[in-house]
């Protein structure tokens, strides 16, 4: 007799009671409860069992989850930034436009032209960066991913210092979401800055290259920030793992990278190349 059954028996009729006492009936209902609860038993071993060959897989996919609905919420913001910017910034520009016909030579007149002319386009670019059409999302040109994330990346990249390299074979083709792309990128080249500013490093360099093999693109982005620690580098696309500081980043985002690129048929490795990182991202060649 189960366990279970056994103890709620004890509790009910106490622990001298003798089940033979029972009628057939009533035994004949308890061997089919007894059979209940062991097939119950075998299917919550066998529920346990998947549960844990599947943890990764499982954490993996709140991961992406969780990230997928922040993405969502900055897009969003941007959405709200862009409306609420655009007017007051079309505004300026309409207004120098007009002071530059009584004061055609005034220098601090086009200073005021060039930086707004620079918020108005980096909006764009923040716009452009994470949300594309339809289209775009089915397939893009390599080359327009890294020209839009070297591009809204330009600005760490001055701050920092680091000099941004990319050579690229042209007019390749890849399947997938471009902005989402995007932001695979935009974290490789961001964990570089951010592995520089524990160095002591003078000549920084991040670099991204690209060639086709047959059936295959390949693209590394590389820098020489010192590399990776070899008793961590093979747990660095774990979610959650980190070895910033809690306001430096949360750990999601290599993991991150990690399942976009899987979701698009590749595959994304990393390894300590000469004095630096090298993230190697593998993609399917589309044809079109």
């Amino acid at each position: 007799m189960h366990r279970l059954l056994k103890r709620q028996i004890k509790q009910t009729f106490g622990k001298n009671f003798n089940i033979n006492d029972l009628d057939t009936q009533t035994l004949q209902l308890l061997e089919d409860v007894t059979e209940t609860y062991s097939n119950f038993d075998e299917e919550k071993t066998f529920l346990n069992y998947t549960i844990k060959k599947n943890k990764k897989e499982l954490e993996e996919a709140y991961s992406s989850m969780l990230a997928r609905s922040r993405l969502a919420g900055i897009g969003e913001m941007m959405e709200n930034i862009t409306h609420q910017w655009k007017q007051p910034l079309s505004i300026i520009l309409n207004i120098v436009s007009l002071l530059r016909l009584k004061m055609k030579e005034d220098k601090d007149l086009q200073i005021i032209e060039n930086q707004t002319r620079y918020l108005d386009n980096t909006i764009k670019d923040f716009k452009d960066f994470s949300s594309h059409s339809e289209s775009e999302k089915s397939s893009f040109l390599l080359e327009k991913s890294v020209y839009e994330t070297i591009r809204l990346f330009n600005f760490q990249a001055i701050a920092n210092g680091i000099e941004i390299k990319s050579t690229f074979e042209k007019d390749l083709l890849v399947q997938g979401d471009i902005g989402k792309f995007n932001q695979a990128l935009l974290v490789l080249f961001s964990n570089a800055r951010d592995a520089f500013s524990s160095q002591k490093i003078i000549n920084k360099k991040v670099t991204i290259e690209s060639k086709s093999i047959e059936d295959k693109i390949y693209i590394n982005v590389y820098d020489n920030a010192g590399g990776i620690p070899n008793e961590i580098i093979h747990k660095i696309f774990e979610p959650y793992f980190t070895t910033k500081f809690k306001d430096k980043g949360t750990g999601i985002g290599l993991s991150m990278t990690h399942n976009i690129i899987k979701r698009m048929g590749g595959t994304l490795e990393v390894l300590n190349y000469k004095d630096g990182a090298l993230f190697k991202i593998i993609l399917p060649n589309y044809k079109g």
